[in-house]
């Protein structure tokens, strides 16, 4: 009775629940009757000297660039590594929801599967500190299998694979739960900084991030020997820091690209060897689902598929399932446990 009573006061008096998407690349928040009231890049712009944050998200990103300031991301491998650049990020984002309430918003935040007992102490940290009252912490493959259309509820086994920016996290999911998780700390980041350091290597360019992502968006996982194409890049010159453009062949990234590809596809694989029997027979029936922004490169379900022999292919928008996911556990958040945990 008391907790209906308590359940009534928060719909009345206290900011809406948040569902937090909080991504290596991207940030992304959801609040009840509100919508997506965020999706921003997981950056702050800070004085180089002071460590001052000036600007977070969409506004780091449009800043101008120069020696006295930097642009990071105060997240490393799909988790918080300083928990006080995150807390700037998050907070003028948390403020968005507000609705004049008295009681601050309860938050589901997602983590990867791996995440250590610091980690996702910092991650509750950063969180509260940016003005949630509560924190409950949700399995990223669990919410992006929810998000992406899965029946997690379903009696067979079921493996996704979430590809994000950090981390690559397998999970096998049966009756709602995980049944068998893997996680390696590799993932989208990689390949951008594998494009990065041969333009760095072969043409002395320190390629601009954005540039590296579109090249790498634009190969993805495609063999070598059937590129023929080449592509203009842009970046400031390692000796003179003025801008300058070069012309790097398709083939030169696709072979940039194949050792990280390989590491991603070769954890994969171990993930699936490594299944007990009765659990592999339902995933080979059911196949793998993708999600993430490494399940949107050109080839990349062909060549899972390939080295795994089972069905490949990506869930309904897998760049937001782990957000659409999360929007739906809210949704049974305050008729069960959750904030009881909290």
């Amino acid at each position: 009775m008391a907790y209906r009573f308590i359940s009534y006061l928060r719909k009345t008096v206290a900011d809406p629940d948040i569902a937090l998407d909080l991504g290596t690349a991207n940030t992304r928040l959801y609040a009840r009757g509100q919508g997506l009231i965020a999706d921003e890049p997981s950056i702050v712009r800070m004085q180089t000297d002071t460590g001052r944050i000036e600007e977070v998200g969409i506004s780091a990103a449009f800043s101008l660039k120069d020696k006295q300031h930097s642009i990071v991301s105060p997240l490393r491998a799909g988790v918080v590594a300083d928990v006080k650049a995150t807390t700037a990020l998050l907070t003028p984002l948390l403020r968005r929801g507000r609705r004049m309430g008295i009681l601050r918003p309860r938050v589901l935040v997602c983590a990867p599967t791996d995440a250590c007992e610091e980690e996702r102490a910092a991650l509750i940290e950063a969180t509260r500190s940016a003005g949630a009252s509560a924190v409950a912490i949700a399995p990223e493959p669990l919410a992006a299998a929810i998000g992406g259309g899965m029946d997690v509820a379903a009696e067979h086994a079921q493996m996704i694979v979430d590809i994000g920016d950090g981390v690559t996290d397998v999970a096998v999911i049966r009756l709602g739960s995980l049944l068998v998780t893997d996680a390696v700390r590799i993932a989208c980041s990689d390949l951008n900084q594998a494009v990065s350091d041969l333009a760095a290597e072969r043409y002395s360019l320190k390629l601009y991030q954005k540039e590296a992502e579109r090249l790498v968006q634009k190969i993805g996982a495609t063999n070598p020997q059937n590129i023929t194409s080449s592509f203009i890049a842009a970046g400031d010159d390692v000796r003179t820091g003025s801008l300058r453009r070069v012309n790097i062949y398709g083939h030169e990234i696709a072979a940039a690209l194949n050792p990280v590809l390989k590491e991603i596809v070769t954890a994969i694989r171990q993930a699936v060897h490594n299944l007990p029997p009765e659990i592999a027979c339902e995933v080979i029936e059911s196949g793998i689902r993708l999600t993430g922004g490494g399940a949107c490169l050109p080839g990349i379900t062909t060549l899972i598929a390939n080295e795994t022999n089972l069905a490949v292919k990506p869930v309904r928008e897998p760049m937001h399932a782990v957000i659409n996911g999360a929007r739906q556990m809210l949704a049974i958040g305050a008729a069960t446990n959750l904030w009881l945990d909290a």
